[in-house]
């Protein structure tokens, strides 16, 4: 299947599409804890982790000013809730700062096998690629620290944009960025809400990202399971 226009640009999520926490957020939260002298259950913290992040809303909740200081302490508070659920933690500030500090390194992401392959291929290709995520002004040093950073000619965090997906601004300033219009573009991401329906609500051409197989709601041909089937609409 064809896309309808030729595709110039294609921008990617960055969480769950080009690489994910290694091995989970509940694992790194328990094994730092656990330099720390407390034993924790890594699924019951990945849970809890999960259920935080939606009771906040995401960093969305952040608003469209923010700054390092305002993003710290959105995560000072959202770990110090998660570990809630195993009486606190002992030394939570110097915990908390080098968990923090940690989400930087490259050992605590694994990028998927074959993001790297299509990057270069895209490139070569000759088309505009693009990171569009709802992420904190962290997205930057995490790109350059897993080597990723030079397949992309720019990157839209959430936080530098002031607005999170689906909000159409930060779709737009990725356009802006990329010197395209909507149809010749292609977004691709992990979630349905915020990046099917946030690029395709400006026109812009979205395929959902399923890596394993979960049910979702957007139509099964316009679904992948690899970023390798991209080549079928470009």
């Amino acid at each position: 299947m064809k896309m309808r226009q030729k595709i110039k640009a294609v921008f990617f999520d960055a969480g769950g599409t080009l690489f994910r926490p290694f091995p989970s957020v509940g694992e790194i939260y328990a094994r730092t804890a656990s330099t720390y002298g407390t034993s924790c259950n890594p699924e019951i913290l990945e849970r809890e982790f999960y259920s935080a992040w939606q009771r906040r809303g995401g960093l969305a909740s952040l608003g469209s000013e923010t700054n390092e200081e305002k993003e710290r302490t959105w995560w000072y508070g959202l770990v110090r809730e998660v570990f809630e659920s195993h009486g606190g933690m002992p030394r939570f500030d110097e915990f908390f700062a080098a968990l923090h500090r940690s989400f930087e390194e490259k050992h605590l992401w694994e990028i998927y096998p074959e993001v790297v392959s299509v990057l270069k291929e895209l490139r070569k290709r000759g088309l505009t690629l693009g990171i569009v995520s709802n992420w904190d002004l962290r997205l930057q040093k995490v790109v350059k620290n897993l080597g990723l950073i030079s397949y992309f000619h720019f990157l839209v965090s959430s936080s530098v944009c002031g607005a999170t997906k689906p909000s159409p601004k930060i779709f737009k300033e990725a356009l802006k960025k990329a010197g395209v219009k909507p149809e010749e573009t292609i977004h691709v991401g992990d979630t349905y809400e915020e990046d099917f329906v946030g690029a395709k609500s400006l026109g812009i051409q979205a395929l959902l990202l399923n890596r394993n197989g979960n049910g979702n709601s957007a139509p099964p041909e316009l679904r992948i399971s690899s970023l390798e089937e991209l080549y079928r609409w470009i």
